[in-house]
């Protein structure tokens, strides 16, 4: 067998058994989206930090209003209808406002779709989708996305916080918090059929119904197939390495080469038996995502 046949075969075998493997860990999904707090109450004590930078993180232009994005305007010369504007360093796609908290998304020759949005981007370009109706809670994405339903006694005990410095070892919930978008294109969830999670809240199980399919994983571009190998590799094998092992979510920066020829998910990239510098080519594109 060839060894991307067993690779192949390797995962699908594991993927089964994972929910077999794995405790408990709360609800598959959820009925309704959780009430939560806002980031903008957030800001009040962390202005000084995240709020000033994060307007300008990857994370945080994932989504941007016509006023927020003069570099777009100028460089694309979007229509007048134009509200907003989806993605950022890849592909940018117009969006126009289409009711209550919903988007049209501009095709290929000018027209407006009034259903794609709700159907593939909003699961991971807002925050706090109703899989139900397609339509979120916020534009962009919120605290409440990584750090799901906080407890206000928080400020007194950060470990109540998911994904604070004191609250780093489960590896699990890391991953999940982390895949709920990073999984893109070759994962849906069972209960809705969507490419997204199906009103997932960090600290829930998301893999009991988000599905992911591993056979594709040599058909990706390298930087997905990173994710998918480092989530094959903490779900089956408890790999301690996690995303938060080298990116710095906040300071929108990765802690670049600090495992680099250390494991299978680094030779995605990398060549090993060259130097470090010797980087495969490196192409992104999603089928999803339509770039």
């Amino acid at each position: 067998m060839a060894a991307c046949e067993w690779l192949q075969s390797e995962a699908m075998r594991w993927l089964c058994a994972i929910a077999l493997l794995l405790p408990a860990r709360g609800l598959a999904q959820r009925a309704e989206v959780p009430e939560f707090v806002h980031g903008d109450e957030c800001l009040f004590c962390h202005r000084a930090g995240i709020g000033s930078t994060w307007q300008k993180n990857r994370h945080g232009v994932t989504l941007r209003e016509r006023a927020d994005a003069p570099d777009l305007i100028e460089r694309l010369k979007p229509p007048p209808e134009v509200t907003h504007f989806l993605g950022s360093r890849n592909h940018v796609r117009f969006l126009k406002k289409d009711g209550y908290n919903n988007f049209d998304i501009m095709e290929p020759g000018g027209h407006w779709d009034k259903t794609k949005f709700g159907e593939r981007c909003a699961g991971c370009h807002t925050t706090a989708v109703d899989s139900k109706t397609r339509q979120f809670a916020y534009i962009g994405l919120d605290c409440y996305t990584c750090h799901g339903v906080v407890d206000l006694n928080h400020s007194a005990d950060t470990s109540l916080i998911w994904l604070s410095k004191k609250r780093r070892g489960d590896l699990h919930e890391i991953t999940a918090t982390c895949a709920q978008c990073h999984l893109r294109g070759v994962a849906k969830s069972r209960s809705t059929g969507l490419p997204y999670p199906n009103n997932f809240v960090v600290g829930d199980d998301l893999f009991r119904d988000y599905e992911v399919d591993f056979s594709k994983l040599d058909a990706l571009n390298p930087g997905d197939r990173h994710v998918f190998r480092n989530v094959l590799e903490v779900l089956k094998n408890g790999s301690g390495v996690t995303c938060l092992s080298c990116h710095r979510i906040h300071d929108s920066s990765t802690q670049k080469h600090r495992f680099v020829l250390t494991g299978a998910a680094c030779l995605d990239c990398h060549n090993a038996q060259g130097p470090k510098k010797d980087v495969k080519p490196y192409t992104v594109h999603s089928a999803l995502c339509e770039y």
